[in-house]
């Protein structure tokens, strides 16, 4: 695993960004979402100077992007009622419930249960649902994967993950993926599964990793550029009224 700092908040030609300090070959600049945080991955050894000149450079790029984002709507999320859920790319009203932790899934939307009227428990049962949708798909799908490109991990996990859909350790032959995966449609997780798979073998993000993307999964650009947009499309999924549903692939 490279070296990572703990990274640090600055200003730079004029923008708050999060500076990282990274094992890497050069400097890359990223708008995150939902509210187009910059952040700025630097190896070790260039400076402060040097960085902001690149940062410069990238000025009309950045304000654009950064302009692309909603504005922070001052509310935060309670999983509670009014709010929405999404799973499978579908998108549910959520029924908040005092009661035994789960989830239940029905025609009037999803019944989240917690053991008090807390938003932070709800949102743990809420992640815990989804880290069984994810492990429940996962094993229906492995097999057909396996049998597809003659790749098995030694290990799956699923796990709550900041910034990644996957990833994959292949000298230890491990995979791991992102229990948020299950908010969106099927396609994705098995276009991120095989994708991790597919670094047993090709540890890189090579023309050997690619060619074999596409013979497996000849539609997977389409099938990731949809993941990224229902991504940013999600961050506002659980307050937005029902008319700015993100539009259903039927």
């Amino acid at each position: 695993m490279k070296n990572v700092s703990a990274g640090e908040t600055v200003t730079l030609a004029g923008f708050t960004v999060l500076l990282v300090r990274k094992k890497v070959r050069r400097v890359t600049i990223a708008v995150l979402p939902p509210y187009g945080e910059v952040r700025v991955t630097a190896p070790y050894g260039v400076s402060i100077t040097e960085i902001e000149r690149i940062v410069s450079g990238k000025r009309a790029w950045l304000e654009s992007k950064i302009a692309s984002f909603s504005a922070d709507p001052g509310k935060e999320r309670t999983y509670g009622e009014g709010e929405y859920a999404l799973l499978w790319g579908r998108r549910v009203p959520i029924l908040p419930r005092v009661g035994a932790p789960g989830v239940l899934l029905t025609l009037e939307g999803r019944i989240l249960s917690a053991r008090a009227d807390d938003p932070k428990k709800r949102a743990a049962v809420l992640e815990a649902f989804y880290r069984k949708e994810v492990q429940t798909e996962t094993e229906k799908l492995l097999p057909f994967i396996t049998a597809m490109t003659g790749l098995s991990p030694t290990s799956i996990t699923v796990r709550k993950m900041a910034r990644r859909w996957g990833t994959c350790y292949h000298r230890e032959g491990t995979v791991h993926l992102s229990l948020s995966l299950a908010e969106y449609p099927p396609e994705c997780l098995s276009y991120v599964l095989l994708h991790e798979l597919l670094h047993l073998r090709y540890p890189d993000h090579g023309s050997g990793f690619h060619a074999a993307l596409d013979r497996f999964m000849p539609e997977n650009r389409a099938v990731a550029a949809e993941l990224n947009r229902m991504r940013r499309l999600s961050y506002g999924a659980w307050a937005d009224p029902p008319e700015n549903d993100p539009p259903k692939n039927e």
